[in-house]
């Protein structure tokens, strides 16, 4: 005979509903701190016939070894969240967790509710000795626990650090790192997170959203992350994500080791390596530093994976409406299991109700604001997902990564396979050529001048450098850089003829005219001798407008106008453009020219 117990336990947090929501839906840390026997545990993926996926979950307990079917979790953020496992052995068949949250006048009120199901001899015994509250209690101390820390003024954390000498590597790292180019002041704070985070929080380190986390520049926080692993201090990886889940299903220690394409085993779908969108580096302590578990206390949860805002499942033919609240923005609607998807602005609250019938996604009307209805129109099961698609902007992603100074310079061995180019989606290419370079060696003479050009290239480095840009290579007299962000390329550029200036002070030879063209837009990144290089018609685009170039101006294209540093440099020149043919383009290209009547 089937029988079922529930336990249910309710507390009273007087604290935001977001900050009880992130600490108690992170529930890998929620099973750390309450010691759960069934964690960590190792879980493998089983593809079935209609697109969806088991996981299969087990651990060694001594002598006995549990076997269960781990769900995928339910939740909406802010609402609710349950986790429910599905055992194939011992004494119980079904154990769940479901916690809800409420608001209250001064805070949150949770309600913890643990569901179980058995129809064995070994259960009923279990049960009546108190089996259910001695493995439930504490997992409410420990959100207690968690929301204490949470509460207090200055949570002080434990260092996790093994031994002596450990921390002594550590402080040299730090003093190495605050001493070189990329340490930016925050060596300190880093040092701090890696000795006293949570372990299962540092199997996977993202440097832009610590970057949040912390209030601090990403391309800084992203720069320390790279010397810090030049340094000894980090080590890094390179994912290549799931596009649906956003899993890491491919690791590789170098760009060379990364395929082209990768299978899902949680989504069931393979998928292509796209370097703009989901090539992400990633980063770990080294095990001199940090003992990191192997196994997880929880493969899936709200707080891992902030960017899905409600995870339902639905079984066949069931209609179902849950309160959610979804802030204005962009929201990808779509099934854990492997089909379509639809992407849709939503506004006010209101949500259009979601239908699911077999692979295909379609949305409906919108529905009353603040509620979501969902249907599944199917025979098979399925688990409805949606999701702000702004989760990438977290990401420190490849295209990113290469523009980087900090990965040129410490990361050489980090090289694609020759033949292997990857796909840029984005990237501002600035070119500067030294006006009149024949007409000056001939007055100063080789040796002289060929000085002069050294200097230069040197004066380029920096400024370049100072702006988060890379210099590509140098093709004689001309500089070609590279700029992750179109608006720092321009600063960039303005910077540059404005310290000519100051640099012809600087020399005992004569002075030097440069001119700049600057484009952005998609390229091709190859590895051309030895060394990471652009091509493609954005690169040839920013050469050609370099060209249009008379000598101590700016030459920028409509993409780079956009900008807001470039827009504002195009109004003081009085906002006029021109156009010309361009070599290897068929339509007149507009173009705007920035001088030093501008403000350079």
């Amino acid at each position: 005979m089937e029988r079922s117990r529930e336990v249910v336990y309710e507390r009273e947090y007087d604290l935001p509903l977001e900050l009880v929501w992130r600490t108690l839906s992170d529930t890998e840390r929620l099973n750390v701190a309450a010691g759960s026997g069934f964690a960590p545990y190792i879980a493998e993926d089983e593809e079935q016939p209609d697109g969806s996926v088991i996981r299969r979950a087990s651990k060694d307990m001594g002598f006995f070894t549990w076997r269960w079917r781990e769900g995928f979790g339910e939740w909406v953020e802010g609402r609710f969240f349950r986790h429910a496992r599905q055992f194939e052995n011992g004494p119980f068949k079904e154990l769940t967790l479901t916690l809800r949250f409420a608001p209250t006048a001064t805070g949150v009120q949770a309600r913890f509710e643990f569901f179980a199901h058995w129809s064995s001899y070994l259960g009923d015994l279990l049960v009546a000795t108190g089996f259910l509250k001695k493995i439930t209690r504490p997992v409410v101390d420990a959100a207690d626990s968690l929301i204490a820390e949470a509460s207090a003024p200055a949570p002080v954390s434990t260092p996790g650090l093994k031994d002596q000498t450990a921390q002594r590597r550590l402080a040299d790292a730090v003093a190495d790192l605050e001493a070189g180019d990329y340490g930016a002041g925050l060596a300190g704070r880093l040092a701090d997170y890696l000795a006293a985070a949570d372990p299962h929080r540092l199997k996977r380190i993202r440097p832009l959203a610590l970057a949040k986390a912390w209030g601090a520049a990403g391309d800084a926080v992203s720069s320390l992350f790279v010397a810090a692993h030049k340094a000894g201090l980090l080590a890094m990886r390179w994912e290549v994500l799931c596009p649906r889940c956003r899993g890491g299903k491919s690791q590789s220690l170098l760009l060379s080791d990364m395929p082209r394409r990768v299978h899902c085993a949680s989504c069931n779908i393979d998928y292509d390596r796209d370097f703009s969108r989901n090539v992400e580096l990633v980063f770990s302590p080294p095990q001199w530093l940090r003992a990191l578990p192997e196994g997880d206390f929880c493969l899936m949860s709200p707080e891992t994976t902030r960017h899905v805002k409600l995870q339902c499942d639905l079984a066949p033919g069931e209609v179902r409406t849950e309160a959610a609240d979804l802030p204005d923005g962009r929201y990808r609607i779509r099934t854990l299991e492997a089909g379509g998807e639809r992407e849709a602005d939503l506004h006010g609250g209101a949500v259009p109700e979601v239908r699911i019938q077999g692979e295909d996604v379609s949305v409906g009307e919108l529905g009353v604001p603040g509620f979501v209805r969902m249907a599944n129109l199917g025979d098979s099961p399925r688990s409805i997902v949606i999701e702000d698609v702004a989760w990438g902007q977290d990401a420190l992603t490849g295209d990113k990564v290469i523009a980087m100074p900090a990965f040129r310079e410490h990361c050489p061995e980090q090289l694609l396979r020759p033949g292997d180019d990857v796909e840029i989606d984005r990237v501002a290419i600035l070119f500067t050529d030294l006006k009149g370079s024949t007409a000056l060696y001939e007055a100063v003479g080789d040796s002289r001048a060929y000085a002069l050009v050294r200097a230069h290239f040197e004066f380029l480095q920096e400024q370049v450098r100072r702006h988060q840009g890379v210099v590509v290579k140098t093709i004689g007299d001309a500089v070609m850089a590279a700029f992750v962000d179109g608006d720092a390329a321009m600063a960039a550029a303005l910077d540059i003829q404005a310290g000519v200036v100051d640099f012809n002070r600087s020399q005992e030879t004569s002075a030097i005219e440069l001119k700049v063209g600057l484009h952005e837009g998609p390229c091709i990144a190859i590895v051309a001798d030895g060394a990471l290089d652009y091509f493609g018609a954005t690169v040839n685009m920013a050469a050609r407008l370099q060209g249009q170039a008379d000598g101590g101006d700016i030459v920028i294209s409509r993409a780079i106008a956009g900008h807001p540093t470039a827009a504002a440099a195009i109004a003081r020149a009085g906002g006029a453009w021109e156009e010309a043919h361009l070599a290897g383009f068929d339509a007149p290209t507009p173009f705007s020219r920035i001088g030093n009547a501008a403000g350079v």
